[in-house]
C-alpha cells in the first residue's frame, strides 16, 4: 500500500473515533450503536468493523491516543525544566485529555453529565472485558511508564536527581499515583488533581532533586 493510502486510512479511523466520542457524550455509551457511528461518520459498517470491531475498541483507543499525545508533549518540555515540574506537567496534561473525553464542558445540562458517567463506567468495564482489551491497557500503561522514565533518567544523567533507584520503578510509582487519583476523581470535574499530584510528588522527590548546576558546585 502506498504512503498516501496509509494516511487516508489513518484519517478515516480518526474521524470515526471522533464521531463515536461525540455520540457517546451526546446519547450515552449504552444507547449508541455501531450503526449509529457508521451513519454519522459516513462510512460503511464494513469499514467501521475493520477499524473497530466492537464499541469497547473505541474505549481502548483512548489510551493509545493519549500516549501518543503525551509523548510529544513531554518531548516539547524545556530540557532544563526540573524533573518534578516536568512530571507534574505531563500528569496534568493527561488529566486534561481524559476530562475532554469523559466530561462535558462545565455548565452543560445534567443529562450530558449522566451520559459522560455512562462512558466512564463502560471504560472501567471494557478494559477487563477481554484479553485483547486488557493487553491493550497494559501496553498503554507500560508506555506511560516509559514517558516518565525518560524524564527521570534525563534528570539523573544531568545530575539534578540523585539516588541509585531504577528510573522505570520511579516512573511506575508516578503512573500508580495518576491512576489512584483518576479513580478517586473519576466522577468529579472539579477534583483537585493539581494539588494532590503536587503533594505526592513533593514526597516522592523530597531530598532527591537538586537545582541545575548544584552538582558541579
Amino acid at each position: 500500500m502506498s504512503a498516501k493510502g496509509y494516511i487516508c486510512s489513518s484519517k478515516t479511523k480518526q474521524r470515526i473515533y471522533r464521531v463515536a466520542a461525540d455520540l457517546f457524550l451526546k446519547n450515552g455509551y449504552q444507547n449508541t450503536t455501531l450503526s449509529d457511528i457508521a451513519k454519522k461518520a459516513e462510512v460503511s459498517t464494513g469499514t467501521l468493523y475493520r477499524y473497530y470491531p466492537s464499541k469497547g475498541d473505541f474505549l481502548t483507543e483512548i489510551g493509545k491516543n493519549s500516549v501518543e499525545h503525551l509523548r510529544a508533549f513531554a518531548d516539547d518540555l524545556p530540557e532544563d525544566m526540573p524533573a518534578s515540574e516536568a512530571v507534574l506537567a505531563v500528569l496534568l496534561e493527561d488529566i486534561r485529555g481524559t476530562q475532554g473525553i469523559f466530561f462535558s464542558p462545565e455548565g452543560a445540562e445534567d443529562v450530558t453529565e449522566l451520559q459522560a458517567n455512562d462512558i466512564r463506567l463502560a471504560y472501567s468495564y471494557e478494559i477487563y472485558a477481554s484479553r485483547e482489551h486488557l493487553d491493550a491497557e497494559l501496553a498503554t500503561r507500560g508506555q506511560l511508564v516509559s514517558i516518565y522514565a525518560a524524564i527521570i533518567q534525563r534528570a539523573k544523567e544531568a545530575g539534578t536527581l540523585t539516588g541509585s533507584y531504577d528510573s522505570r520503578v520511579f516512573a511506575q510509582i508516578v503512573v500508580a499515583i495518576f491512576f489512584q487519583e483518576l479513580d478517586k476523581g473519576m466522577y468529579r470535574y472539579d477534583y483537585p488533581y493539581e494539588l494532590l499530584f503536587k503533594q505526592k510528588l513533593d514526597i516522592l522527590f523530597e531530598g532527591r532533586e537538586q537545582a541545575p548546576g548544584a552538582a558541579e558546585e
